[in-house]
Formats: structure tokens, C-alpha cells, sequence
């Protein structure tokens, strides 16, 4: 599954450093995505939980380089800018990470 995700000064403003739940990338993905269950973003990845229909399903999307340097701006307290991020999330069986 792809998603084309913008990153925006109200996700930048309200989200929560160094918080892989409600970091900015993560509000922007509870914006995009209405049956979230979980979120998870890390330097590396992005870990998603999805809830449909009494159905879960889980996703994992690999970062750039340029994205994983946003997260340590961001969580180091430094100035970031809004972009966009386009994400390929792939299925996973079990998401440990946000257990």
C-alpha cells in the first residue's frame, strides 16, 4: 500500500519530540489514515496498526535518509520545514515495536 502523506506546521507544531507515537510524521498519519489503531515512527521505519471491520493488519514502511534526518532535527529541538512523504508500507505479521 502507498501513501503520499504531507508533513505540515500544525504536525509540526503539536507533535511531541522524541515520541514515535505523536511525533509529527505520526500526527500527520492519524490525520491521513482514520482507522489507526497503533503508530510507531523510528529513525528507520514506521510501523502501522490498522483496525476494519473487527480486522487488524499491520505495516512497515522503510525511511529515507532525508526523512530520518527530519525525525532527529525534530526530536533534537531544532527547526524542521513541512514536506512530503511518500511512504511504501508493506505487510507484516506482528509489529514488537509497538507492543
Amino acid at each position: 500500500m502507498k501513501i503520499s502523506l504531507g508533513i505540515k506546521d500544525k504536525h509540526i507544531q503539536f507533535g511531541e519530540k522524541a515520541n514515535p507515537q505523536n511525533c509529527a510524521i505520526a500526527r500527520a498519519l492519524k490525520d491521513k489514515i482514520h482507522n489507526l489503531d497503533k503508530v510507531g515512527v523510528f529513525p528507520d521505519s514506521v510501523y502501522l496498526v490498522v483496525k476494519k471491520n473487527k480486522k487488524t493488519s499491520a505495516f512497515k514502511a522503510a525511511l529515507t535518509k532525508s526523512t530520518s534526518n527530519f525525525i532527529k532535527r525534530f526530536d533534537s529541538g531544532l527547526p524542521v520545514n513541512s514536506f512530503k512523504l511518500n511512504l511504501n508500507l508493506r505487510p507484516v505479521s506482528y509489529v514488537k515495536e509497538l507492543a
